[in-house]
């Protein structure tokens, strides 16, 4: 794969899982508001389950093509054309600071998806068991969902800074700089 193909990819990429953590805050979130709450359960389950998978993918795709990205550039950087990739130690070379940004963005929004998916999401579907206090609960499940709603914000705004340092302008070349 040529590095063109692979920017264009990491590019498709990053706006898919922006867009996916926008409709969440935007249009879900809100919609939700209207629903009678038995519904909303039966839909947050499966919504939680695609967006999870979805955003993972996302995210995979997303270190599959920096990765041959940062391949495809050291490949080049042997060969004396280094200006090509934008130079070691310039903005846009492999290992520079976008490349730690990008690193650390993706981190901790895999860390913040994995949370949300495994641990947050589940709390707030909890059904009763024979002995266990609804009230108690229902205490529990609201607590899910407003983690779940601050996690969501969070997880939007580090997509946002993920999205800027990938767009930042650098002397390599359109793409990732990983």
């Amino acid at each position: 794969m040529t590095r063109t193909t692979l920017g264009f990819l990491f590019t498709v990429e990053w706006a898919t899982y922006v867009g996916g953590a926008l409709f969440m805050e935007l249009i879900w979130r809100p919609l939700q508001r209207d629903v009678p709450p038995a519904q909303t359960g039966a839909l947050c389950n499966a919504m939680g389950r695609r967006y999870r998978w979805v955003a993972l993918g996302c995210l995979g795709l997303i270190a599959a093509t920096a990765v041959g990205w940062s391949l495809a550039g050291s490949s080049t950087m042997g060969s004396g054309s280094a200006a090509a990739v934008g130079g070691p130690g310039s903005p846009g070379a492999i290992g520079g600071w976008r490349s730690v940004a990008l690193l650390v963005v993706w981190l901790v929004l895999v860390t913040l998806v994995i949370l949300m998916g495994m641990l947050v999401h589940p709390a707030s579907h909890a059904r009763v068991s024979p002995g266990q206090d609804s009230a108690e609960l229902s205490r529990q499940r609201l607590r899910s969902i407003r983690l779940m709603d601050v996690l969501l914000r969070v997880e939007l705004g580090v997509a946002l800074v993920g999205a800027l340092v990938a767009a930042w302008p650098h002397t390599s070349g359109p793409g990732p700089a990983m």
